[in-house]
């Protein structure tokens, strides 16, 4: 014992946050430790000297007992990694102090206690001491009980509780059990436990606490102000601006004086009406409806100011940090808003108050969402639609879009089944693998495929994963949210550093790694998806309804579940179900509804506590057919459920076709409707139970409804279609010649013949159906960077691309540099610069790029050097031109003095779109681009090069982030599972030094963890565009299309 100093660590010495070694035992931690030994019995001061000046002076001390006939001696600290030595020491000016005592197999026990606040223990009374701590932690554990066939998930009851309790502090739940104990915030998703778990009164405690910090005597006096000091980046702390005054809830339980920057309403409101869901106290409805409506009415007039239905979103989920909207239109800050004033609509009709504000309010939102944010070609909601500038709608959405959507119930099954498939196919996958794990099916996921990486961004969390797979139950997909579940549990609990740990980051994350031990935020959404999810309980006490709909994988006979709520067991034999439900929980009078899961197509017999059931099919159940019966009123349901006929197969059908292609489908049941919402067939038709039509969806994972009837049961089956390109082409990127593979998606032979870069280089080419065939060119055939590859068959032409840096140029190539000089409005080093983007900005409060054009809210005085003296000096030294290692120039200045970029962007200090004047032919250009971009524009057309010929035609580059348009400031990580690009990485110049290179992360000696990776003096990318060399060029445009983004150019070269 002993190196004890007082230290504060920034993360209370949490995992992977502070240092690993932060506890351990240090030799100068032990200077100034003094110990006074009493036989069995010793006290240690310390904190006498400390390099912590809060805590300077305040002496401390532990005191502590072990068992009688201990010896405790002080010995050397400065030995304590060399134990035999160190047990036979003398004290030094270092002390620790040892303890040696004889085991046997009878119990011993030793205590610490700080003696400020604890009176003396005697060793007598320790094991009663010990006991009562047993018996206690026991309660606590016990307040979930689960059981089932897996073993990995049967450590969840005592899991869960441990860590709930942890993460309780009255009055109110705290961020997290270790760390973060001291940041109270309203929301975020750690109160959802109470009610969860049957904690009634903690529940009321923390939504009281936190009611009694909702500002209610602060009128709007001012308008929308965004925060000058933080570069407008967030919202300016005054008291009366819309953001803080009536309505506005604060961060610390019970004080209306204390301001935060997050949108906690948002969650906060949710939890509480979660809670009368579980309840149905309307008394004390009653008495917070008044707190209810101040918060409806500040969440509308600030964050849905034109009255659209659509709201911005203001740091109000877990991932708020870094993210912004930009005064957007974001579906999930939307829907968490539809929910709301639905359940306040049902709240003010029991109340006998108005409820048409709210019911008006909830159609409004769901007719614009639908319209505006559902994408309906590809079945899935967008992230958010931009309200500046072009309108952009970014369609990769975010983990958190899908989740949050199903869980605020602006779906219908439809709509759920292919968001979710959403997920399965454009968010990264992770598989979960350990030495000696046999079950390798789980698997967690990243949270986004967004590029570069930032802190909340993109990320691999237990909170997410856990939420994300409550979705997929909630949609009715129980085997896949059981192995997404399985596989964050697996990973943070079993794999992971502490046994039972609910981390907030996985181990898979590549930023973060394995971080923080039972994160409140992760513990609530794991409870709600064993509770809500796999066993389904799902009360609605508003309206005197209690719903169970289990969400057990198929291959279970038996699961059972207790908290302080109801207590409800599963057991198959054979054909036979029974289910015995007791729900505690209804301190009033509630009906029960059962939907289950069919496992056969016919059903013999239902009965509850004895008496024969009727049934209906729920109409609208997707790949499983799903029953419900009303189980009335009763203290206690005995519920046998006896099948009959044939099993229900649940396999998916996955058909991969070409574009364009005829469809032809047997669907192995009696079929009825077709229902096609992505318009994936051209002329369907079902008739005799096969499935034809013409494919003509866009290219990607596409889905098809059939209604199919199976016995007595009805339901839809999804065929899930995989739509390519009837030939595609893969790319060998990283060889020095042209290697591609071109493979024939269709039924039928393609012939035809091949062209690279506008030059036939293969006739009579034969691709059989379904086949591939390989190809190798060099130059001059080859090109370095971009080669355009045509197959021409017949009246078809199959256009692609393929891209290789690493292909030489050839020695005798003429380029032709166009004269900027004339062009050029600025200096790349100007990019950035503290209130330089003013204008335009949305007028209302929002989160937003500073005003020096980059960086994020949490760090709004974040700003990027760019230092161009390496590409300087190079130009210099060459005649103004720099020259690519390849051997391709680029005109550009040496001298300090002149402007050497042609800046594009939406924001008022540059033009939208640049033109340059052209003459000749060429067979390709090469551009060297700088651009400032972020996350938030990722997978979205941030802007174009455009050349146009004389005869009106154009070539397009389209310069999409992170494919080929990369943040001059920062470099793009790649890993092959959260971290990807499509395009290889294209050749970067370091402006500091002039170096040329594709610039791994590695190679830079960075890492990427809180931050990304920044670019010392920043990089310029080369990228390039095919052209026709037959025809005359009339000239170059670059234009920036996306919000918050800058487009230079600061050079372009014509190959002859």
């Amino acid at each position: 014992m002993g190196g004890a100093n007082n230290q504060k660590f920034g993360r209370e010495g949490d995992l992977n946050s502070d240092p690993a070694d932060c506890f351990f035992i240090k030799a100068n931690n032990c200077s100034g430790n003094i110990y006074q030994i009493n036989q069995n019995k010793f006290t240690i001061q310390y904190g006498h000297h400390t390099s912590n000046r809060a805590s300077q002076h305040k002496v401390m001390s532990i005191a502590g007992t072990f068992p009688i006939g201990t010896d405790i001696k002080e010995v050397d600290g400065n030995l304590i990694d060399q134990l035999d030595e160190l047990i036979t020491s003398r004290k030094s000016n270092k002390p620790v102090i040892i303890a040696k005592y004889p085991v046997s197999t009878i119990p011993f026990y030793i205590e610490l206690h700080n003696p400020k606040s604890h009176s003396e223990f005697q060793y007598n009374d320790l094991s009663n001491v010990f006991n009562k701590g047993v018996e206690f932690r026991t309660q606590i554990a016990s307040r979930i009980k689960i059981k089932t066939p897996d073993p990995f998930l049967n450590t969840l009851g005592g899991t869960f509780s441990g860590a709930e309790d942890a993460v309780w502090q009255s009055p109110s739940y705290l961020h997290g059990a270790i760390c973060f104990r001291e940041l109270l915030l309203t929301g975020w998703r750690g109160a959802y436990l109470a009610d969860l778990m049957g904690l009634e009164d903690r529940a009321k405690t923390h939504f009281n606490g936190y009611l009694n910090s909702q500002v209610i005597d602060v009128p709007v006096t001012l308008p929308h102000l965004q925060d000058t000091a933080l570069n407008l980046a967030r919202s300016a702390k005054i008291w009366g601006t819309p953001m803080y005054s009536n309505g506005y809830i604060g961060r610390v339980p019970n004080r209306r004086d204390v301001m935060h920057h997050y949108d906690m309403n948002l969650v906060f409101i949710d939890q509480l009406l979660w809670h009368l869901k579980w309840t149905g106290d309307l008394d004390y409805a009653r008495e917070i409806y008044p707190a209810l409506q101040r918060h409806f009415t500040w969440e509308k007039k600030l964050f849905d100011p034109d009255n659209d239905g659509l709201y911005d979103a203001y740091a109000c989920i877990w991932a708020s940090d870094a993210l912004q909207y930009n005064g957007g239109k974001v579906t999930h800050s939307t829907a968490y808003n539809y929910r709301a004033n639905k359940i306040m609509a049902e709240i003010s009709e029991k109340l006998g108050k108005d409820p048409s504000i709210y019911k008006k309010e909830a159609e409004l939102i769901l007719s614009a969402i639908n319209k505006e944010l559902w994408i309906k070609d590809k079945g899935w909601w967008a992230e958010f639609k931009d309200n500046m500038g072009n309108r952009i709608r970014h369609d990769n959405a975010a983990i958190w879009t899908i989740y949050h959507a199903i869980d605020s119930d602006i779906h219908d099954p439809f709509k759920a089944y292919q968001a979710t498939r959403y997920i399965d196919t454009e968010i990264p996958h992770i598989p979960v693998m350990g030495k000696g794990l046999k079950d390798t099916a789980n698997y967690v996921i990243s949270t986004t495929n967004w590029q570069p990486y930032m802190w909340s961004i993109n990320n691999v969390a237990f909170g997410e994963i856990s939420h994300t797979a409550l979705a997929y139950w909630q949609t009715g997909r129980y085997e896949e949210a059981f192995k997404m579940f399985k596989g964050a549990v697996l990973d943070a609990m079993y794999l992971g550093s502490g046994p039972g740990n609910v981390t907030q980051l996985s181990f898979y994350d590549a930023a973060r790694r394995e971080t923080y031990r039972d994160f409140a935020d992760g513990i609530a959404t794991g409870v709600r998806a064993l509770v809500q999810g796999m066993y389904g309980i799902m009360p609605d006490l508003i309206n005197n309804r209690l719903t169970i709909r289990p969400g057990f994988p198929d291959d279970w006979n038996f699961a059972e579940i207790e908290t302080q709520n109801m207590a409800y067991t599963f057991e198959r034999k054979g054909n036979i179900e029974r289910y015995s439900i007791t729900p505690n929980l209804l301190k009033k009078d509630v009906s029960l509804s059962m939907e289950i899961k069919a496992i056969r197509n016919k059903i013999k017999s239902i009965k509850v506590n004895g008496k024969d059931t009727p049934y209906t099919l729920l109409t609208t159940t997707i790949l499983s057919p799903e029953i419900k019966f009303e189980a009335g009123i009763a203290d206690k349901y005995d519920i046998t459920i006896e099948w009959d006929g044939e099993k229900i197969n649940r396999d998916m059908i996955s058909v991969n076709v070409a574009n364009g292609s005829q469809f032809r489908l047997n669907i192995p049941y009696k079929s009825g409707k077709i229902y096609d919402p992505q318009n994936v067939l051209r002329h369907a038709n079902l008739k005799n139970d096969i499935l034809t039509g013409t494919i003509t969806a866009q290219n990607g994972h596409r889905t098809v409804f059939v209604n199919i009837t199976n016995g007595n049961m009805n339901y839809w089956l999804p065929i899930d279609i995989n739509v390519n390109n009837p030939l595609d082409i893969v790319c060998d990127s990283e060889s020095s010649s042209l290697i591609f593979t071109l493979k024939n998606n269709m039924d039928k032979v393609i012939k035809g013949d091949l062209y690279i870069n506008g030059k036939k280089v293969n006739e009579n080419i034969n691709i059989e159906a379904h086949g591939k065939n390989n190809y190798e060119f060099d130059i001059p055939i080859a090109s370095s960077g971009t080669n355009r590859i045509k197959v021409k068959s017949g009246k078809d032409t199959y256009s692609f691309r393929a891209i290789n840096w690493n292909i030489s140029v050839p020695e005798k190539s003429v380029y032709k540099t166009v004269d900027m000089k004339k062009i050029f409005n600025d200096k790349v080093s100007n990019i950035f610069a503290y209130g330089k983007y003013m204008f335009p900005r949305w007028k209302y409060t929002t989160l937003q790029v500073p005003t020096q054009g980059m960086g994020q809210w949490c760090h709004p005085q974040s700003i990027s050097v760019i230092d161009d003296r390496g590409i300087r000096n190079k130009a210099s030294r060459n005649n103004n031109r720099f020259i690519m290692p390849q051997g391709i120039p680029f005109s550009t200045p040496g001298e300090k003095e002149y402007n050497n970029i042609a800046f594009t962007t939406l924001w008022d200090n540059y033009p939208t779109s640049i033109n340059i004047p052209l003459n000749g032919k060429a067979s390709k250009a090469y551009f060297l681009i700088a651009a400032s971009t972020y996350y938030m524009q990722s997978h979205i057309v941030n802007g174009e090069i455009k050349i146009e010929y004389t005869d009106g035609q154009k070539e397009v580059l389209k310069l999409i982030l992170p494919d080929n348009l990369i943040p001059l400031d920062q470099d793009i990580f790649v890993d092959g599972y959260a971290f990807n690009t499509k395009d290889p990485r294209p050749w970067r110049v370091r402006l500091k030094t002039g170096d040329v290179s594709k610039y791994h992360a590695g190679e830079l000696g960075k890492t990427i963890s809180n931050n990304p990776i920044s670019i010392d003096g920043g990089m310029a990318t080369m990228l390039d565009l095919p052209l026709n060399p037959v025809k005359e060029l009339k000239s170059l445009s670059l234009e920036t299309t996306a919000n918050e983004v800058v487009i230079g150019l600061m050079g372009v070269t014509l190959v002859k």
